[in-house]
């Protein structure tokens, strides 16, 4: 449905192309994913025109809540890379491929909410694994690239012991689905070297050929060690879950690349179902204890050791403060709704989110951000109609969500006639900034809060 066959220009050797000419299903901007259209897996990259609106709301934020020079952030915009916009169709076609082979192996995302973001160990662990795999990677000889593979092991061994099996279960799940693919975009550049291009590629933006192109492989390999450090603003949000997700993509492709390098014949066994990364590297470098051991301690006892320290404590305390101002805009909210789930004798909820838009507060608590949050429990369903933070406390069974201006009695008696002396029954319940379907609920007003606790269905 909505589909006309195309007649430009361009032409594909295996088949008729068909163009999407109305709405896609991606509403959103600079989405490049993969999706089912009629039925097909199908990669799909946004449009030059949507990603280029995505990079003016992502200046304007920046502009709004960090003090970062915007320099990089409007030349990268400015001066778009052609062959990482080559890369991402590799990668999208890649998830599709993946799909196809299996579809059990990611990680789940709801582990996030655990997820130690802030954790000054953990982040400096994974700041170290960038330093080893950079240097094992670029090894030249033997000696140097076992040295430095140990290493890496050792370094994420030792980081590991911190998470517990989900965390570390989501970390593979995540380097299998989003770190092959990333790989996928390095060996990619790889195999174009030599190539000769299409006539038509030097009216491209940025394009300088194929004939060496070893500076954009140290560039992807530079990219990999700033993501795993954290150096990178990834959706203006150094304390969330975005810097997380984001790393372990680099550090998927990095393993990918390190195994290359050590000759081992992974690429048909990473798709087994309980494979992973790490292992075939613990299989591929064949380290003893002792050597672990002894690699783990010279790099601990090291001055770069102390500087991370000091680093991501810093990190940590700056996080903790921002933690604290989030939290506080509940205070500021014109309005907001407690939809509260307690009195539910047996609650079911689903979520609809972004991972790169989680924060962890504490072990109870979760801040959902970045896209409008839309969710269900048991029955009753709700959904904002922009992004604005909602706070998830799992031990209150509560939600807490902004509201665009108070709701007062008045406009409660016009929305809900009988609120005051009962249940109330609703389809839909329309509030500003938030739609609520399928009520069965007590409702009251407590100032600008609004309690809505949810009742089992008679």
């Amino acid at each position: 449905m909505g589909f006309t066959l195309y007649e430009g220009p361009i032409r594909f050797p295996y088949g008729k192309m068909w163009v999407k000419n109305g709405e896609t299903s991606e509403k959103l901007d600079g989405q490049n994913t993969a999706r089912k259209v009629n039925g097909v897996d199908t990669l799909m990259i946004a449009d030059s025109l949507s990603t280029r609106r995505q990079w003016i709301e992502g200046i304007s934020e920046q502009a709004r809540t960090s003090s970062d020079d915007l320099k990089s952030t409007i030349d990268g915009g400015l001066n778009p890379n052609p062959y990482d916009s080559m890369a991402i169709f590799a990668h999208e076609a890649f998830h599709v491929y993946q799909h196809k082979r299996t579809q059990q192996k990611g990680g789940n995302e709801l582990a996030l909410m655990d997820y130690p973001s802030l954790s000054v160990e953990n982040n400096v662990g994974y700041s170290l694994e960038a330093d080893a795999l950079r240097a094992a990677i670029g090894a030249k000889d033997p000696t140097d690239l076992r040295k430095f593979a140990v290493q890496w092991l050792a370094i994420r061994q030792a980081r590991r012991k911190i998470l517990n099996q989900t965390l570390n279960g989501y970390e593979d799940g995540t380097e299998f689905n989003e770190g092959t693919a990333k790989y996928v975009e390095f060996r990619f550049i790889q195999a174009l070297e030599k190539r000769k291009p299409s006539p038509d590629m030097w009216f491209v933006q940025g394009f300088r050929g194929y004939d060496d192109l070893s500076a954009e492989r140290e560039r992807i390999l530079n990219r990999m060690c700033e993501m795993m450090e954290g150096k990178v603003n990834v959706n203006n949000d150094p304390y969330g879950a975005s810097p997380v997700r984001m790393r372990l993509y680099f550090s998927g492709m990095g393993v990918g690349a390190l195994l290359d390098r050590l000759g081992a014949k992974w690429h048909n066994r990473v798709f087994e179902p309980k494979t992973t990364l790490t292992a075939l590297a613990e299989e591929a470098i064949h380290a003893t204890p002792p050597e672990l051991q002894v690699a783990y301690a010279e790099v601990a006892n090291s001055q770069r050791f102390k500087d991370l320290s000091a680093a991501k404590q810093q990190l940590a305390k700056d996080g903790q403060a921002h933690i604290d101002k989030a939290l506080e805009e509940f205070d500021k909210a014109l309005g907001v709704i407690v939809l509260d789930y307690s009195t539910l004798s047996k609650p079911k909820v689903g979520l609809g989110f972004t991972p790169f838009g989680i924060l962890r507060i504490d072990a109870d608590r979760t801040l959902f951000r970045l896209l409008p949050l839309r969710g269900i429990v048991n029955e009753m369903g709700f959904q904002e109609d922009s992004a604005r933070p909602v706070l998830q406390d799992r031990p209150k069974k509560q939600f807490v969500l902004m509201l665009k201006e108070a709701v007062t009695e008045a406009k409660l008696d016009e929305l809900a006639p009988n609120w005051r002396s009962g249940p109330v029954k609703l389809e839909s319940l329309k509030l500003p900034g938030v739609v609520l379907k399928n009520v069965n609920a007590s409702i009251k007003l407590e100032g600008r809060r609004l309690i809505i606790k949810a009742r089992d269905v008679s």
